[in-house]
């Protein structure tokens, strides 16, 4: 199952994750990177976050506060996502964050040293940009 899916409607994502925790990203209450950052760490409840890359990439890596094993980010507003930073290489970073994260935790087992193994699912409501940019770093994707 790859580790990022495109989506069209709400019931899709609904009826296809029924039994996930779906932590709901809206792009337009993301517009910067910090926006963001702050998004997902009340989503997702990071007990401590240093709002960078690295506390992103330590964080989604580690989710052992969260009760659920199985996690969907829903990405809306894919348009509007991290659309006024200086920086439009910064949401290549995130993405490539994201679903290089998914396809670890496909690859924890019971011998690491986490205590529950996490599955990790990406869904961006489908959008031209979002799409380019997936395509532009080779980040394979599905619709939903």
């Amino acid at each position: 199952m790859p580790n990022v899916f495109l989506s069209t409607s709400e019931s899709q994502l609904e009826a296809r994750f029924a039994d996930y925790f779906i932590a709901h990203i809206d792009g337009q209450k993301a517009v910067t990177l910090r926006q963001f950052y702050e998004e997902i760490a009340e989503l997702l409840e990071f007990p401590t976050f240093g709002f960078n890359l690295d506390a992103l990439n330590d964080a989604l890596n580690d989710l052992q506060w969260l009760e659920d094993d199985r996690i969907v980010l829903y990405f809306t507003n894919t348009v509007d996502l991290i659309s006024k930073e200086r920086d439009p290489a910064k949401l290549s970073s995130v993405l490539n964050i994201l679903d290089a994260t998914a396809e670890d935790w496909k690859w924890a087992d019971d011998d690491d040293d986490l205590a529950d193994k996490k599955e990790l699912v990406l869904v961006f409501e489908d959008s031209p940009r979002i799409r380019t940019l997936l395509e532009k770093e080779n980040i394979e994707f599905d619709q939903l």
